[in-house]
């Protein structure tokens, strides 16, 4: 694939998009062409350029496809879930290596929201939440209760439209 090619990147950001980033998932090729006003043939063929260098992959016989993580790292996107632990840490105060994870987390929000096409009022809200967070943050003694709350309040608003591995990431945090 042609990385100059606007096609065959609009092609691979739009499947990113029909997947939500979840290399599990499938989407048919043809509606991901269909987004962008393609004809079967030429869906098929940026498709098939895709599966030759590796990022997608070819799910079912009849034009299901897949992301792959080497298609992420294509578009800079990173798999959050691959690079956060999965817990806060035990007792009502945020020690050290929960520090870094609520850091690292905030973070892959902060790259997320400019990829989703959120409303601005839930723009609006996420940064308010993550506000919230940096606030408790400053605390001497950060409260894991706190904190806790702000991401389910996070992980609500990203489930509806967020990539999938920060979904997850969120999840896990927010139970753990």
């Amino acid at each position: 694939m042609d990385l100059d090619n606007p096609e065959a990147k609009a092609y691979l950001f739009e499947l990113y998009t029909q997947t939500k980033g979840d290399t599990a998932a499938q989407v048919s090729m043809y509606d991901v062409g269909a987004v962008l006003g393609l004809e079967k043939t030429d869906a098929a063929a940026l498709a098939e350029d895709l599966y030759i260098q590796g990022h997608a992959e070819l799910k079912t016989l009849s034009g299901g496809i897949g992301i792959t993580a080497q298609g992420l790292d294509l578009l800079q996107i990173k798999r959050v879930s691959e690079s956060l632990p999965q817990s806060l840490g035990k007792g009502p105060i945020l020690e050290s290596p929960g520090k870094e994870v609520v850091e690292k987390i905030l973070q892959n929000i902060k790259e997320s929201l400019g990829k989703t096409g959120q409303h601005y009022l839930q723009t609006e809200e996420l940064v308010m939440d993550m506000k919230t967070i940096e606030i408790q943050m400053l605390s001497p003694r950060p409260k894991i209760k706190i904190i806790r709350e702000i991401l389910r309040s996070l992980h609500g608003n990203f489930s509806l439209f967020g990539p999938k591995d920060l979904v997850n990431s969120l999840e896990s945090l927010v139970k753990s």
